[in-house]
C-alpha cells in the first residue's frame, strides 16, 4: 500500500489521473481537451461519497473539474491517492467487499469523496487505485476550507511582529488531519487489520503487516517494488540478490531443524530398545523424514494428496506404476512407524504418568499428552493433568479433520450434504460417456482418455473431494464412538445415527469431559435438573470474554476456555448463565445479539467458500431443552438396548410382526384363488 499526492506543483492533472485510472474519456474544462487512455481490460470503477457531499460528486468528470476549479494555486494539491494490492486468496467479489468496507470506514465516513478503480489486467496482480478529495464539504454541500490562518497575539491581545517586518506572526490551523503522517500510519494499520480479519475467518494462515521488517524484529532484507520506470532493472537485480540470500538462509534453517528433530528423537530414544532404534533408522530412511510425533501427521497428509493425484493420472492413461509402488511402500512404513511410536508412547506414559487410567484414554490422546510434555519439558500433575486431557480430547477432532481438509467443520449433516452434491455432479459427468461411479472403484489405465480436459478436471476435483469426505467421516465416526463408548460403556452405539452421536458428544463434552461412565439414572437426572458446571464468577468471566472485554488467555479456568471455543458447548454455557439469578437477562440478550451478528458475518464468508452452507445444531438453547433433545427416549433405548425388559419388549413386538405377516400372506392367498362367481376356494 502506497500513498501519494496529485498536485499542480508537479504538473499533474486530477482529470488526467482519473481518466487513466478509470479508463473513461473525461473532458478537462480548464484545458479544453479530452483525456482518454484505452485499456484492453476495463477497470471496475465506482464512487463513494459522504452524506453531506452534493449529488454531482457521483459524476467523475464533474467532480474533478470542480476540484481543479476550486484549487487554482500553482502548488494546489488536488487529491490524495493510494494504491493497494488486493489479496489473491479472496474471490473478486470478496476483494471488492473488503475494499468498499475499508474505504467507507476510513475515508468516506471522515468526509472524503473516494473515486475507486479496481484493475485486474493480470490474474496474479489484482490491485486498486483510490483517489480521495483533499478538501472537506460543508453541511450544506458546498466546499469547505482545508486550513485557516491564526494570528499570534501577545499577552494584551495585540498582533506580534518579527523585527521590522510589516506582516504579523501567524500559524496555519488545519481543518482536517488528513495530511498528517500519523494518519497515513493509522490507515495502513487498518488495512492490515481488515485483511488479516478476513484471512482468519477463511482459515487462511497468511497475514500481512504495515510494519517494516525492523519494526517486526525480522532479521531479513525486504525486496523492492520493481514497477515500470527506468530503474526497474536495477531493482530487479537487487531483488534477485535478496532471493538468493534468503535461499541460503532457508537451507541453513532447514539443517538446524533437522538437528532439532534429531534432538527430539534422542529425547524419546531412551525409551527405545536396541531393535526399535534400528527400526527407527530404517523407517526414517524409507519415509525420508525423521520419525517423530510431529512429522508423521505431515507425512500422512502428503501421502494422501499424492495418492489422489497419482490415481487420476493412472485413469487418464499415464504410467504411474513406479509412483504407486513407492506410495504403497511408504504407507506400509507409515503404519509400522505409527505402531512403533504408539508402543514407545505407551511405555513413556506409564513411566511418567503412572496414575493415568489407560482405559479412559486413546492412543491419539496419549500421543498428544507426551508431545506437550516433551515440548514444555514439564510433568503435569493432579488437576492440571485432568485439564490437559480435557483440552486435548476436545481439540483432537479439529486437529485430525484439518489433516485432511482446510475447510471449517460445521456439522455432520453438512458433510453428508456435500457428499450428496459431489456424487450427483460426478454421476452427471460420467453419464456423458455411459460410465458410473462403480467404474471409478476399479480404475483402469486410460479409463478417462475419452473425456475432455474440462471433464477430466471435474472428475479429478470430485474424486479428491469424495476421498477427503470419506476420510473425514472415518475420523468423525472414530472420535464420536470412542468418546461415547467410554462415557456409556454398556451402550449399543451401532444403530445410533451420526447426527444423534454429534448431539450426544456435545453434551458429554460439556457435562462429563472426564468421561466417567454414566448410568441411565444419571442421564435421567441430567434431563430433570441439568447440573450446574460453572460458578457465578465463572459465568461473569465467560460473558466478559463473549462480549469482547477479556481475551481467552485471561481466563484461568482451562475447562471454561475449552467450552467457549466451540459453538455447540458455547450455547449450552449461555443457557446455564440464563438460569443464574445474579445475571441480568438484558446482559445475556445483548451478548447473544453480538454473537448473532458475528455468526451472520461468519456464515456469509462460509457460504462463499462452501456451497449450500447451512449452520446446523448450534442455535440458542437451554441446557434443559438440549438434554431432553440430545438424550431423548430413542437415544436412551439405543444406548441401553441390552436391558432385559427392553429385550422382552422387542421379542414381543417381533412376535406380533410375524403373526401380522403370516395373516397378510393368508389374505393374499385367498384373494389370488377367488372364483369368478365371487365364491372363495379354500
Amino acid at each position: 500500500m502506497s500513498f501519494s499526492n496529485i498536485s499542480a506543483g508537479k504538473g499533474r492533472s486530477a482529470i488526467a489521473s482519473a481518466a487513466y485510472r478509470s479508463g473513461e474519456k473525461l473532458f478537462d474544462n480548464k484545458e479544453g481537451r479530452n483525456y482518454f487512455y484505452g485499456r484492453s481490460i476495463m477497470p471496475e470503477t465506482f464512487i463513494l461519497k459522504p452524506k453531506n457531499a452534493p449529488e454531482w460528486a457521483n459524476d467523475r468528470q464533474k467532480l474533478w473539474n470542480e476540484v481543479e476549479k476550486k484549487d487554482r494555486k500553482a502548488n494546489s494539491r488536488y487529491a490524495k491517492e493510494f494504491n493497494v494490492a488486493l489479496p489473491v486468496e479472496l474471490s473478486a467479489d470478496e476483494q471488492k467487499e473488503l475494499l468498499i468496507k475499508y474505504v467507507q470506514e476510513n475515508f468516506v465516513d471522515e468526509g472524503m469523496v473516494a473515486d475507486v478503480a479496481i484493475h485486474r489486467d493480470h490474474a496474479d496482480n489484482p490491485h486498486a487505485h483510490v483517489m480521495l478529495t483533499n478538501r472537506p464539504f460543508n453541511p450544506d454541500g458546498t466546499w469547505g476550507i482545508k486550513s485557516k490562518k491564526q494570528y499570534i497575539l501577545d499577552e494584551n491581545g495585540n498582533k506580534t511582529y518579527t523585527g521590522t517586518s510589516k506582516y504579523p506572526k501567524s500559524r496555519k490551523i488545519l481543518m482536517v488531519d488528513w495530511d498528517k503522517k500519523e494518519k497515513i500510519i493509522e490507515w495502513r494499520h487498518n488495512w492490515a487489520a481488515s485483511v488479516n480479519q478476513v484471512l482468519e475467518q477463511k482459515n487462511i494462515p497468511d497475514r500481512i503487516s504495515e510494519k517494516s521488517f525492523i519494526e517486526q524484529g525480522i532479521d531479513d532484507t525486504p525486496t523492492q517494488h520493481e514497477g515500470i520506470n527506468s530503474k526497474r532493472h536495477e531493482r530487479k537485480a537487487f531483488n534477485q540478490q535478496v532471493k538468493n540470500c534468503r535461499k541460503i538462509k532457508a537451507s541453513y534453517k532447514n539443517n538446524q531443524e533437522k538437528a532439532i528433530n534429531r534432538g527430539h528423537l534422542d529425547s524419546l530414544s531412551k525409551h527405545f530398545s536396541f531393535n526399535e532404534k534400528r527400526l527407527v533408522t530404517e523407517l526414517s530412511h524409507e519415509l525420508k523424514t525423521y520419525i517423530s510425533l510431529e512429522s508423521l501427521d505431515d507425512k500422512r497428509r502428503m501421502l494422501f494428496n499424492w495418492k489422489n493425484s497419482t490415481l487420476i493420472k493412472h485413469a487418464v492413461g499415464e504410467d504411474v506404476t513406479k509412483q504407486l509402488l513407492t506410495i504403497n511402500q511408504q504407507e506400509s512404513s507409515l503404519r509400522k512407524a505409527d505402531e512403533l511410536l504408539n508402543k514407545v508412547v505407551d511405555r513413556t506414559t506409564k513411566k511418567l504418568y503412572p496414575e493415568l487410567d489407560f482405559e479412559q484414554t486413546t492412543a491419539a490422546e496419549r500421543r498428544e499428552l507426551i508431545k506437550e510434555t516433551d515440548s514444555e519439558q514439564t510433568l503435569f500433575k493432579g488437576s492440571e493433568l485432568t485439564e490437559r486431557l480435557m483440552n486435548i480430547r476436545n481439540d483432537l477432532l479439529s486437529q485430525q479433520l484439518l489433516t485432511f481438509t482446510k475447510r471449517p467443520y460445521v456439522g455432520f449433516k453438512l458433510l453428508m450434504q456435500q457428499e450428496k452434491e459431489v456424487k450427483s455432479e460426478l454421476k452427471y459427468t460420467l453419464m456423458i460417456h455411459d460410465d458410473s461411479l462403480e467404474s471409478l472403484e476399479h480404475v483402469d489405465q486410460g479409463l478417462l482418455e475419452k473425456y475432455s480436459p474440462a471433464e477430466q478436471q471435474k472428475i479429478t476435483r470430485a474424486v479428491k473431494d469424495l476421498r477427503t469426505i470419506m476420510a473425514v467421516k472415518q475420523v468423525i465416526q472414530t472420535q464420536y464412538h470412542e468418546v461415547l463408548k467410554r462415557a456409556f460403556p454398556d451402550g449399543d452405539l451401532d444403530d445410533l445415527s451420526l447426527v444423534r452421536q454429534e448431539q450426544a458428544y456435545t453434551a458429554v463434552m460439556y457435562y462429563d469431559p472426564e468421561l466417567k461412565p454414566c448410568k441411565a439414572e444419571t442421564m435421567e437426572q441430567w434431563q430433570e435438573k441439568p447440573p450446574k458446571v460453572f460458578s457465578t464468577q465463572e459465568h461473569q468471566l465467560g460473558l466478559a470474554y463473549l462480549s469482547g472485554q477479556l481475551s481467552l488467555d485471561q481466563l484461568e479456568n482451562h475447562d471454561l476456555q475449552r467450552v467457549l471455543k466451540h459453538d455447540g458447548t458455547k450455547q449450552i454455557f449461555l443457557g446455564e448463565c440464563q438460569s443464574d439469578p445474579t445475571i441480568k437477562t438484558s446482559q445475556i440478550e445483548q451478548i447473544q445479539k453480538q454473537l448473532k451478528a458475528q455468526q451472520a458475518k461468519d456464515d456469509q464468508y462460509r457460504k462463499a467458500t462452501m456451497r449450500h452452507y447451512e449452520p446446523f445444531n448450534y442455535k440458542p438453547v437451554s441446557p434443559s431443552y438440549y438434554l431432553k433433545t440430545a438424550f431423548s427416549d430413542a437415544i436412551m433405548v439405543a444406548l441401553y438396548a441390552r436391558d432385559e425388559d427392553y429385550q422382552r419388549q422387542k421379542q414381543a413386538q417381533g412376535l406380533k410382526e410375524t403373526e401380522w405377516e403370516m395373516a397378510k400372506k393368508q389374505r393374499q392367498h385367498q384373494t389370488r384363488n377367488r372364483h369368478k362367481d365371487g365364491g372363495m376356494h379354500l
